[in-house]
């Protein structure tokens, strides 16, 4: 049942991003921005991150990093839980000159009357590597189980396990790195 129950939520995660073309952001994008206003209900969230060519240590500069996520209950659009195609809360980024990005969030809910993990969606391109498409699942989720935790590990998982550590005013700090592929 575990492993049943996994292979779907990896299925489910990973479709919206396989079934249409990566979404970039314009060359003038910023390398910071809003996903959820501070009007959004729910915990907050800051999340930053580089990125980082294939060797894992040169950044890439005007790098396009798309994210989405669900609201706090759960929905993607206020009357579509899985409306994950024109999602609400979105950005679209372009790395700074060191590669850096960040935004501003609140925490995402599971998906109504599922048991899949909350997650953050992301689509990284820059041109001359291949692109990487994962989630952020956050590791004090109740819906993450060992076998989610085993195989956030693994060399080509779609998930990135990552604990929400605390910030100044209860708003919570995630970094997330990403290296992407090699041509």
């Amino acid at each position: 049942m575990k492993a049943r129950s996994l292979a779907a939520m990896l299925v489910l995660l990973a479709t919206p991003a396989l079934a249409r073309d990566l979404r970039l952001a314009p060359q003038t994008a910023p390398s910071s921005g809003v996903v959820a206003g501070p009007g959004e209900p729910g915990p907050r969230l800051e999340v930053k991150g580089v990125v980082y060519a294939a060797d894992g240590r040169t950044p890439v500069p005007k790098a396009s990093v798309y994210v989405y996520q669900t609201d706090a209950r759960g929905y993607y659009r206020p009357d579509d839980a899985r409306g994950n195609r024109d999602p609400r809360l979105k950005a679209l980024l372009r790395t700074d000159g060191a590669g850096r990005y960040s935004f501003t969030t609140i925490r995402p809910g599971s998906y109504p009357g599922t048991r899949i993990p909350q997650h953050i969606h992301y689509e990284v391109a820059a041109e001359g590597h291949s692109p990487v498409v994962f989630e952020i699942v956050f590791d004090d989720d109740p819906h993450v189980t060992d076998e989610v935790r085993r195989r956030a590990t693994g060399p080509s998982s779609g998930a990135s396990l990552k604990r929400v550590q605390p910030g100044p005013g209860g708003v919570g700090r995630v970094e997330q790195d990403v290296v992407l592929g090699g041509r």
